[in-house]
């Protein structure tokens, strides 16, 4: 079984993509021998004239439509086609559950963080909930960190606070966190909370077992959307691929299959060419 990335190429006629731009959706009827076309699953549409489109489908009206031109948030725009479908899927509140895998610098957080931003400003959502694991990198453990639950959990969100950074500046990030009402909480604490109206950001989860995406996912509250990330290729050694929850959340048959349910793979990273080159090195498959 191949995995599923959230995204097909499909091969079709110049007429279907100029219809796509001029009608703004095609129907479904066009695509009947590309195999499987789940809910939310984006497609790049080609044909022999080297003409193509991105599009995602819509099951809802069993049509194809195009992904949104010039797409941005928080003044964050996409760099790459996989980073024009991940926006696509965090801006679209009929999608509370958006899945995204890559390894690092691929853009995950930034553009999470950056949606959820936007959606606060245009006041569809009340709160941001960042949480994640909060374990280290290495076999080397700090051990227990000094002060009180703010102090201890400060050192593992230096990521959020970079990528916020880059969004409003330096001296800004300590307000934005208060104007944004974002929210951090490590997961190793979400047992019994629920959250209403939060665009939740559920970050390095690779390292969750079934029954912690479990606990993850029923956290999440009336009118509340759930962005889930992960690396595949940088989870704890005692886990396998397979047995991580947002492999089964990702490739699982009625996850595919659910109108709620969206999933991206990101694939260049956009970090640094000497990022991208340790990547290349150390997660070649």
């Amino acid at each position: 079984m191949s995995h599923y990335t959230g995204v097909k190429v499909v091969q079709t006629s110049k007429v279907v993509i100029d219809a796509l731009y001029s009608e703004g959706q095609v129907s479904l009827d066009h695509f009947n021998g590309a195999g499987p076309l789940y809910p939310n699953m984006f497609l790049v549409l080609k044909n022999e004239e080297s003409n193509s489109a991105l599009a995602i489908v819509d099951r809802a009206r069993d049509m194809i439509v195009p992904l949104q031109k010039n797409l941005q948030a928080s003044g964050i725009k996409p760099k790459n086609k996989e980073q024009a479908m991940a926006l696509h899927a965090l801006m679209d509140d009929s999608i509370p559950l958006h899945i995204m895998t890559g390894r690092a610098g691929t853009g995950k957080t930034l553009l999470s963080i950056a949606a959820a931003m936007q959606k606060i400003e245009e006041k569809k959502y009340d709160k941001i909930i960042i949480t994640r694991p909060m374990s280290q990198v290495g076999r080397y453990d700090l051990g227990a960190l000094p002060g009180d639950i703010s102090e201890k959990v400060n050192p593992y969100l230096l990521n959020y606070m970079t990528n916020i950074e880059q969004i409003v500046g330096k001296k800004a990030v300590q307000d934005a966190l208060e104007q944004y009402c974002i929210e951090v909480i490590p997961m190793q604490l979400i047992r019994g909370a629920s959250f209403t109206k939060a665009f939740i950001i559920a970050d390095e989860v690779q390292v969750l077992d079934f029954h912690e995406m479990l606990t993850l996912g029923t956290r999440v509250g009336e009118g509340s959307k759930i962005v889930v990330m992960g690396d595949l290729d940088q989870r704890d050694e005692k886990i396998t691929k397979e047995k991580t929850g947002i492999w089964k959340i990702q490739e699982d048959e009625k996850m595919k299959g659910s109108k709620l349910v969206s999933s991206i793979e990101l694939i260049k990273s956009e970090r640094s060419p000497l990022s991208s080159l340790f990547a290349e090195v150390f997660e070649s498959k």
